[in-house]
């Protein structure tokens, strides 16, 4: 997990694990760009919907998340 952020939960945990590795992956050449789009997708549109339920329970427009921004 990661330091100073004690809300993370463990499915967040593992979004974050498993982006970073389809980006190390991309950035390393074992993934074209589409690939790791594709692959990534899923895990994306979780992130997005958890932003939603979080973003109504305060009364907030939901911060999303794209492919691009995460593959930075």
């Amino acid at each position: 997990m990661v330091k100073g952020n004690a809300t993370m939960t463990n499915q967040a945990a593992d979004n974050r694990t498993k982006l970073y590795d389809i980006r190390r992956r991309m950035h390393s050449g074992q993934l074209t760009y589409d690939q790791a789009k594709v692959e990534a997708a899923p895990i994306i549109a979780r992130i997005n919907e958890q932003a939603k339920v979080i973003a109504k329970k305060h009364g907030k427009r939901p911060q999303t998340v794209s492919f691009a921004a995460i593959m930075r």
